[in-house]
């Protein structure tokens, strides 16, 4: 009997991870960017509707794909309030991917609205 060993290589898919079929609109601050890949993850405190602080995760593209975009790690800062419209998690966690972040001037950045994305 022979046994053969293939290295595999796997991309999880955000559609089990995620609810793309949901958008959620969240207003807070950011409180933390980690800008490395594979994906940039950008952490957020938002007030839940008791007051609580929640901190949020949301996945965003890879570095490079990124700064081919034109951002960098210091498009967004600590302490900065920000709208991110995103995709919440399938399983009620409070991460989610984004689908676009919006400044406190109106300005839309990091945006990945193909317009297939139900607004709810």
């Amino acid at each position: 009997m022979a046994v053969l060993s293939v290295p595999v290589l796997a991309h999880h898919g955000r559609g089990a991870t995620y609810d793309m079929k949901k958008r959620v609109t969240l207003e807070g601050t950011v409180s933390k960017v980690e800008w490395r890949n594979p994906h940039v993850i950008i952490y957020m405190d938002v007030k839940d509707a008791d007051g609580k602080v929640v901190t949020w995760g949301f996945e965003n593209s890879g570095v490079s794909t990124l700064a081919q975009e034109g951002y960098n790690r210091n498009t967004l800062k600590v302490g900065q309030d920000i709208t991110a419209i995103v995709n919440p998690a399938a399983n009620g966690a409070p991460t989610a991917i984004v689908v676009k972040i919006v400044l406190a001037d109106g300005k839309e950045i990091m945006s990945r609205d193909n317009g297939q994305n139900p607004a709810n």
